[in-house]
C-alpha cells in the first residue's frame, strides 16, 4: 500500500476514495509556497527600485563592477635596512700578570666598577721580590768593592810598566857603553813585557768588574719591574666587565686574565649584513637601535664596515657606535634600522604593481576603462613603491592590480573617500 492512508465511502451510490496525506508532505508544500511568495516579493521590490532610479533591471545588471582605486601622489620615501646583532665593547682589555708563583693578597675592583687609568685593581704578594732586591743591593756593593780593588791593581800595573821601561832604558845605555852584560839587558826586556802583561790583565779584570755591575743593575731593573707588576693596574679609563681575581689565588703561567674591562666604557652593536647590502652603507650613517627591555630606541652611527666577507655565510660585519647609557650592556641583543636613502617622489602602494617576468606594470583607469602601463620602479618604503617613469602624479591606479580586472575592462572606480562617505551616510 502507498504511504498515504485512504478509506472508501459512498457518494451518490458511487464509492469515493478519500486520501489522508502525512504531515511531512504538508510541511514541504507549505515551504514551497512561502519561498515562491518571497521571490515574488523580491522581484516586486527590484522593479520598484528600478522605477525609482530610472533604470531597468537589465541596465543595472550591466553596470561595470566597482573597483578600488588610488591616485599616484608625491610621498617622502625612506629606504631602510634592518640589522640584528649583539652589543660588544668597542675596545676590550684583558688585564692580568705574567708573574708566576705569586699569590693575590688584595682585590680592589669588582664587576661593574668604573675605574680610571692607573687605578690599582689588585695587589700580588711581593715579599720574595723584596728579598731578591736586597740580595741585588748586596751583590752590587760587592761588585763595586771588586771594581775598586781591580782599579788599584791597574794603577800598580801601570807603575810597574813605567819602572820596567825605565830599567830597560838604563840597561840599554849601559850595554852600549860596555858596562852591562847582555843578560842584564835581556832581564830588563823580560821585566817590561811581564809588567805590560799584568797591566793588560788588570785592565781586563776592571772591564769584567764593570760588566758585573751592569749585570747587577739589569737584574735590579728586572726586579723593580716585577715589583711594579705586583700592582695590577687599569690601562685606561673604563668599565670592569668581569673579575676573575680571588684572594689567595696562586698566579701561574696557566692563569688567564684577572680582569676584563671596556675601554672608556664605550659599547657598540656588532651586526652582520648580507654582502649585497654592504655597498649601500657608508660610515657615519644614522642607525636607530632598539635594545631588549628598552621602550625607546638609541641613536647610533655606523663606525666601521668590515672589509672582509665571511666566505661561508656571505655576510660582513658592521660596527655601530652607541651613546653611553647605563642600560647598554655587553652581550645585549639589539636590532637596528639603518636609513639608507630618503627622497620625495611619485609613489603607489606595492599592491598596485603587477609583474610579468621582470617587468613591472600599473593598471590605470582612464574614462572608466582599465589601461595597463609599463613602469620603472625605484625604492620601496613602508608598503609604498616609487614610480620613476610610466605614470604621472594624479593618475588613477587600481589599488590591487591583477586580481579582478584586466586591460580594457570597464570599471566603476571607487576611492577610499567614497567608501567612507557611503558608510557614513
Amino acid at each position: 500500500m502507498d504511504s498515504q492512508s485512504s478509506r472508501v465511502s459512498a457518494v451518490g451510490n458511487r464509492p469515493v476514495r478519500i486520501y489522508h496525506f502525512p504531515a511531512l508532505f504538508v510541511g514541504v508544500v507549505r515551504s514551497i509556497i512561502v519561498a515562491t511568495l518571497f521571490v515574488a516579493g523580491s522581484l516586486f521590490a527590484t522593479l520598484a527600485l528600478a522605477e525609482t532610479d530610472g533604470t531597468s533591471p537589465t541596465e543595472q545588471s550591466q553596470k561595470p563592477p566597482a573597483i578600488r582605486v588610488i591616485q599616484a601622489g608625491m610621498h617622502e620615501l625612506v629606504q631602510t635596512l634592518a640589522v640584528n646583532g649583539t652589543v660588544v665593547a668597542r675596545q676590550e682589555a684583558e688585564i692580568g700578570s705574567d708573574l708566576s708563583g705569586i699569590i693575590v693578597v688584595d682585590v680592589f675592583a669588582d664587576q661593574g666598577d668604573t675605574v680610571k687609568n692607573g687605578d690599582v685593581l689588585a695587589r700580588l704578594e711581593r715579599t720574595s721580590l723584596e728579598i731578591q732586591m736586597a740580595q741585588n743591593r748586596a751583590q752590587r756593593a760587592q761588585a763595586e768593592a771588586t771594581v775598586s780593588q781591580v782599579a788599584t791593581q791597574v794603577i800598580d800595573a801601570e807603575v810597574a810598566v813605567r819602572q820596567s821601561l825605565e830599567n830597560l832604558e838604563r840597561a840599554k845605555k849601559l850595554q852600549k857603553k860596555g858596562f852591562a852584560a847582555r843578560s842584564q839587558y835581556d832581564n830588563a826586556v823580560n821585566a817590561r813585557d811581564s809588567a805590560q802583561a799584568k797591566l793588560e790583565t788588570a785592565r781586563r779584570a776592571l772591564v769584567a768588574s764593570d760588566a758585573q755591575i751592569g749585570l747587577i743593575d739589569a737584574q735590579k731593573r728586572d726586579i723593580e719591574l716585577k715589583l711594579a707588576k705586583t700592582e695590577v693596574k687599569a690601562p685606561a679609563d673604563g668599565l670592569v666587565l668581569a673579575r676573575e681575581a680571588a684572594l689567595g689565588e696562586l698566579i701561574t703561567q696557566q692563569t688567564g686574565a684577572l680582569f676584563r674591562m671596556a675601554i672608556d666604557s664605550k659599547f657598540e652593536l656588532s651586526a652582520e649584513v648580507a654582502e649585497t647590502s654592504l655597498p649601500k652603507l657608508t660610515e657615519g650613517m644614522a642607525v636607530s637601535v632598539s635594545l631588549a627591555g628598552l621602550t625607546s630606541p638609541l641613536e647610533g652611527k655606523i663606525r666601521l664596515i668590515s672589509p672582509e666577507i665571511d666566505a661561508r655565510t656571505r655576510m660582513g660585519k658592521v660596527r655601530i657606535s652607541l651613546p653611553q647609557d647605563r642600560n647598554v650592556r655587553s652581550g645585549n641583543y639589539a636590532s637596528g634600522t639603518i636609513e639608507i636613502l630618503r627622497r620625495t617622489g611619485i609613489a603607489v602602494p606595492a599592491s598596485a604593481v603587477v609583474y610579468r617576468g621582470k617587468d613591472a606594470f600599473l593598471q590605470t583607469v582612464e574614462n572608466g576603462v582599465v589601461v595597463t602601463k609599463p613602469v620603472t620602479l625605484g625604492i620601496r618604503a613602508r608598503g609604498q613603491v616609487e614610480v620613476t617613469n610610466g605614470v604621472g602624479e594624479g593618475e588613477v591606479v587600481v589599488e590591487r592590480a591583477g586580481t579582478f580586472v584586466t586591460d580594457g575592462d570597464r570599471v566603476t572606480p571607487i576611492t577610499s573617500d567614497t567608501i567612507t562617505g557611503a558608510v557614513s551616510r
